[in-house]
Order: structure tokens, then sequence, then C-alpha cells
């Protein structure tokens, strides 16, 4: 009899949805404990040593209809060790190549969490550096991709005086030779504090750092230096590892995009659920904001799918902070009351294109931007 090891903190629970059939589910689930782990015929991972140790355990399997069961498998300590390439690749790597296989909630243990060590800053931290207490944090972005730096920062002043608590970089301003990235940062960071100053405000410029992986934390320390109240990343387009680099390194907050993501998300029988790519494992992996396609807006989501990474980004998780979601993609001044009933108060409410649509007037329309979200926040239940 194979000896099976007791569970412990730094295991990793995953549960997936299999397409399977009542006589090839329990093959199929075998196959997953072998593929993701010691990836090996029969008779290699059937000696012992090998089974007993490093191989993953089926902790529960159930029909969950339609042709597809609910499989939970725990990965042994000794084969997911602590870190970030390594606990994605046991999560998904090699099922990733086959048909049929959706990840659907990721569980590390508290030696796991602990280790990966999650958000730096978190809700608190951010409403610290924000000065905002209790309210939904406002929030815009410096768009389009095709303006000056000079255009840029001149937006970036009229926005932070207009009461933005966080102001970001579009994902895809990186280091284009119309807008390179050491000049942008200098020139919006100078702006926000000038804006800052003048109004006694406390708005955070997120400058992108998304780049070549030997320069991204180069160039968050650059922002850093010139002023920049955080960091944005795309992780799934640099690597999901930057995060925690970035986490740790930077001093930083945190914001990742969900870049390249739907690519997890374009098939109900394979893939990863929106909640665990972008609720669990970006939190885990160091993230204190995560901006996610919202319901309403011009990607294909669900208001339950909304709640669903709220529920990820929030939920006890071993001590881990919370992240703030950041729901976007399209999002227009009248839908601040329907985001504020499905994530309550600790949410940031990301406006891009709106906020320039509205009027010439850039600080009037954050003003009235806010008034929106005081009065959505007046007129929620507590």
């Amino acid at each position: 009899m194979t000896h099976r090891p007791t569970p412990g903190p730094d295991d990793l629970v995953v549960t997936y949805a299999v397409r399977a059939t009542p006589a090839t589910i329990e093959d199929r689930a075998l196959d997953l404990c072998v593929e993701q782990t010691v990836e090996v015929t029969e008779p290699l991972w059937r000696d012992p040593a090998i089974a007993g140790r490093t191989l993953g355990q089926v902790e529960d399997l159930r029909d969950a209809g339609n042709g597809r069961f609910e499989v939970r498998i725990r990965f042994p300590a000794a084969t997911v060790g602590r870190e970030v390439p390594q606990v994605f690749s046991v999560i998904y790597g090699n099922a990733s190549l086959k048909n049929g296989i959706r990840v659907e909630r990721v569980e590390p243990g508290p030696g796991l969490a602990r280790a990966l060590g999650g958000p730096r800053h978190g809700c608190a931290g951010l409403r610290g550096l924000a000065g905002v207490p209790d309210r939904p944090l406002v929030a815009g972005a410096l768009k389009p991709l095709g303006r000056s730096v000079r255009e840029l920062a001149s937006y970036a002043y009229a926005l932070a005086r207009g009461g933005l608590d966080l102001l970001k970089d579009d994902h895809g301003l990186t280091n284009q030779a119309i807008c390179p990235f050491e000049a942008r940062v200098e020139a919006c960071a100078d702006a926000v504090r000038r804006a800052n100053r003048e109004t006694g405000g406390w708005t955070l410029y997120f400058a992108s750092v998304t780049g070549p992986l030997d320069q991204v934390l180069s160039r968050a320390l650059f922002a850093r230096a010139a002023g920049a109240g955080g960091v944005l990343v795309s992780p799934l387009v640099v690597g999901l590892d930057v995060l925690r680099l970035l986490s740790r390194e930077s001093g930083l907050p945190v914001m990742a995009h969900p870049a390249l993501a739907g690519a997890f998300f374009a098939s109900p029988d394979h893939g990863m659920s929106r909640a665990v790519m972008l609720g669990t494992l970006m939190r885990c992996c160091g993230a204190d904001l995560v901006v996610f396609p919202s319901w309403g807006g011009r990607f294909p989501v669900t208001r339950d799918e909304c709640a669903a990474v709220d529920r990820a980004l929030k939920e006890d998780l071993h001590g881990l902070r919370p992240a703030l979601p950041v729901p976007a993609g399209g999002m227009t001044l009248d839908r601040v009351r329907d985001l504020v009933a499905v994530h309550g108060r600790d949410v940031v409410l990301l406006v891009g294109s709106a906020l320039y649509e509205r009027s010439p007037d850039l600080a009037a329309n954050v003003r009235h931007f806010r008034s929106l979200v005081e009065t959505a926040v007046a007129n929620a239940p507590r």
C-alpha cells in the first residue's frame, strides 16, 4: 500500500472541473495527479518513495452534472516548493495542454501563503497612503497612447487637481519613442505632486513599468525616486513572479493589469476561473490592487463572476492582506451605484475615457465623479 503523506502547511490544494464520463473520470483524475507532479509512466511513479512523497493525491471527486466532475487534488509541499513559477506550473502547467480541464479554486496552505507573501500594503495600506479611510477610491487613467509627454502631464495635473485618489498610466504606455518611460514618469509624477501641493490632495500616481524582465525593477525604482506613488504592471505579459519582485523590492503599492488573462477564460471547459487568476493568484503573488473587466463594459463577463473575483481578493486567506478590486473596461459614470452595490466600499472605481468625454474641464469631471460616489455610498446599506 502506498503511504499517503500527512497534509502539511505548505501543501497546495487545487479544485479542477474535468470533462469526463463516469467510466473515465477516475483515470482522468489520476492522470492530473501524475501529470502535474512527476509526469512519468506508472512503473516509475508506483515506487513508494515517489508516490508517497511527490505525487498529487485526490481528496475528493464528485459529479457536477452535465458531463463535468469536480476533482479536488492536494499537491504536497515536496513538489510545490515555495516559488511562484513552480506553484503556477503545478496548478496548470501540463494540464493546460489537455482538453476539458479547468481550474476552479486554488487553496494554498498557511505556510505556503505566507511564503508567497501576498500584498505588501493591501486595502488598509492603500487607504492610508491615499488618505481615504472609508469610501470607495476613485481612479482614472492617463490615455490614450499617442499623446506626448507634455500632453499626458497636463492631463495628470488636471485630473489630480480634480481630486482623484489614484491616477495610473494606461497599461499600453511603456517606453515608446513618442512617450519615453523616464521622461513620462518624471513629468507626470511632478504634475501630480504640484497639483497635490496646490490643493492639499493625496493623489497617487501609478507608473506603468511593464517591459523587458531585466528592466522592470529598475523602472519601478526610477518611478519611486521620481515621486510615483505606485506601479502598474501586466503580470501575465512579463511573468507572474514579477508581482512578488515588485512587492518586495520596490516598496511601492503594486497594481496588476489583466492583459492576456482572457486566454484563460475563453472556454467553460478549459483554463481558469476569473476568481483564481484575477483573485487568488494575483493576491498571493503580491498585487495590492487588481484591475479586472467588469460586467456592463466592453468585455464578456457577468456580475456574478465579478463578485467572485471580489471575494477572492478579500476573503480570509491565512492572514494575507486583502487586495483592492479595480473593476474596469469601459466603465461609465452612470455605473457607480451598481459597482458600489456589488463591491461595497472597499473598491477602486476606475473610469477611463468617460472622464475625458464629459467635458474639456477634466478637474470638473473628476469632481462630478466623486459626487456620484458620495451619493452612491450615502444611499447604500452599511
